[in-house]
């Protein structure tokens, strides 16, 4: 009986420890809370698109939450800030969400850089910087400029089986 009670005690104690960690990696990550809907943090996820507004993208993890989808984008390096292109890039996925998913709310976002989570809010002043900026892209190049002559930056990227200027 007493070996019986001093096994199960130490499957407990590794089951409380195994918990802290899973807990803590989750707050490191700042993960939201919710169901997994999407994933292209370890696994190739579909690009997703808005026709109404031109955008496309793929989003690191989205979960919901009762009525809410919450995107969350995960970014290398650290900032005390978030920074102007990576907000936009979520803007980007508050547009495709809506589109998409038109039962769902999609009130904010995640960006995490290795320091620091960032709430980046999705309201009216997120929304039209991003489509000013979407219209003066527009206004200036009839369609996307590949930057760069590296074949493996073509390969490595989510857009090479359709775009038009790919290297490969």
């Amino acid at each position: 009986m007493t070996l019986f009670l001093l096994i199960l005690f130490f499957v407990l104690f590794l089951s409380i420890i195994a918990i802290y960690f899973l807990l803590k990696a989750k707050r490191r990550f700042s993960i939201p809370s919710g169901k997994r809907i999407y994933q292209d943090l370890s696994s190739k996820g579909i690009i997703l698109r808005s026709e109404k507004y031109g955008v496309s993208g793929k989003p690191d993890m989205i979960k919901r939450k009762h009525h809410n989808l919450i995107p969350f984008e995960y970014k290398s390096g650290n900032s005390d800030y978030p920074r102007e292109g990576h907000v936009f890039q979520m803007a980007a996925y508050f547009l495709i969400l809506e589109e998409n998913y038109p039962k769902y709310k999609v009130p904010y976002g995640i960006l995490k850089y290795n320091n620091r989570a960032f709430v980046i809010k999705n309201d009216a002043h997120t929304r039209d910087r991003l489509l000013y900026v979407l219209n003066e892209m527009r206004s200036q190049y009839a369609e996307p400029i590949r930057n760069h002559q590296s074949r493996v930056r073509c390969l490595h990227c989510s857009f090479n089986e359709i775009c038009e200027q790919s290297l490969i």
